[in-house]
């Protein structure tokens, strides 16, 4: 393993905390900002609200909802952005364990984002919304509230709070909860169309969704593979330990980290493990795959580049801290952020630092722990207890303008 630093271990320590609390159940989940974006917005979700921020100039746009709500409570999941629709979820009140998932209309946005339709898991959430203009609908494994509600339904003993991230694929969206359970929604009216409730611990990661599979990881060791069309099981993987990043399909490999300190590749078709690379930590982030590279990161800070096929490595580097997310590659270069608060943009063919950017022109840095998102000719990092929300580089490297949710 590669020597940490004091502020690094320090890091890592509360990272591995995390995680270890919430799989003894304890009220935790991962709390830093989630990041999504299209060619004109990005969207970041945190704390009691979404907002909606200008690519082209770092300003609001919209917050969602207006003034902060604690009948919602917090939004830290990453959201869904389609054409028609983007899909924000809200883990409900402190304590509650009730989310809700939100469909908002971007066509429709001006102060604040106009929502379509809204989704509960349980008869607590129903009850919340009472006096509200909420409108929302009841998932159907939770419609057994009892004869006039005296009874409490099946789910209000779950964890139903939303922190993974969401997936938009056609018609149709796919996600995880902090209970375990998986459903897919239709996009338009926010009805569930399917749902797999034999998960036993937490969905942390985004689902992966390729042609009639949707693939899931989950605190509970295994990996899932669940027909798309119904969410029933294809088949199961034991990993040996929590899994918390999506995974990655490439040539009918399945390519997943895991907090035992390895990266596996599974046979897409039938879950049978092909081989594991051992690395120097825990594998939170989910890999990419280009042009036939495995690339990935452990909480070492470490940044590895393999042959997907032989797993022969080609390269490994530690920029700088404790790596917790998935790096984000384009046609010739590898971003990655830091717990440190820096940004680095790696060569994709050694792996050589090409620039780095401490946000010190953006104010007092944050934690870097969500995965750069780089849209048009802008590289998005999200801080966490920094100055700032949302800090926009240029792909050169060159500080572009920063937005804080009180400026």
């Amino acid at each position: 393993m590669f020597p940490l630093s004091r502020a690094r271990l320090g890091l890592l320590l509360i990272l591995v905390a995390a995680a270890l609390f919430l799989t003894a159940c304890v009220d935790t989940t991962p709390s830093w900002p989630g990041l999504a974006a299209n060619a004109q917005l990005a969207y970041v979700a945190f704390q009691q609200q979404v907002h909606a921020v200008d690519l082209s100039n770092g300003k609001r746009v919209w917050d969602f909802p207006a003034k902060a709500d604690g009948n919602m409570g917090a939004f830290y999941a990453v959201p869904a952005v389609g054409e028609t629709i983007v899909i924000v979820a809200a883990e409900g009140p402190a304590g509650s364990h009730s989310g809700m998932l939100i469909g908002l209309d971007p066509a429709k946005t001006t102060a604040t984002g106009e929502w379509r339709w809204c989704l509960v898991f349980d008869a607590k959430g129903v009850k919340r919304q009472q006096g509200q203009k909420w409108n929302c609908q009841l998932a159907p494994d939770a419609e057994d509230a009892g004869i006039l509600g005296f009874f409490a339904a099946p789910t209000d003993g779950l964890d139903n709070r939303l922190v993974s991230g969401i997936a938009i694929v056609g018609d149709t969206a796919y996600f995880g909860m902090t209970s375990g359970r998986v459903y897919a929604v239709d996009i338009a009216t926010g009805a569930v169309t399917a749902h797999y409730a034999e998960i036993t611990q937490a969905v942390w990661a985004t689902p992966l969704v390729s042609d009639d599979t949707v693939y899931v990881t989950s605190l509970d060791h295994f990996v899932y593979a669940l027909n798309r069309a119904n969410l029933t099981l294809k088949w199961k993987q034991d990993l040996g330990a929590s899994s918390a990043g999506t995974p990655v399909l490439a040539e009918g490999t399945l390519y997943i980290g895991s907090f035992n300190n390895k990266l596996h590749a599974l046979d897409a078709a039938t879950g049978d493990e092909k081989w594991v690379f051992d690395t120097n930590n825990w594998v939170w982030g989910g890999p990419v795959v280009q042009d036939g590279v495995l690339y990935f990161t452990d909480l070492s800070g470490t940044v590895f580049a393999l042959d997907a096929q032989t797993r022969a490595q080609k390269w490994a580097v530690t920029p700088g801290g404790v790596i917790r997310a998935s790096p984000t590659v384009t046609s010739d270069t590898l971003y990655v952020s830091d717990g440190d608060g820096k940004l680095y943009a790696l060569n994709l063919s050694d792996g050589s630092v090409r620039w780095s950017q401490p946000q010190t022109a953006a104010g007092k840095p944050g934690q870097l722990l969500a995965a750069p998102l780089v849209v048009n000719d802008l590289v998005l990092v999200t801080p966490y207890q920094g100055d700032n929300l949302l800090v926009a580089y240029t792909t050169t490297g060159e500080f572009k303008w920063p937005f804080a949710p009180s400026k």
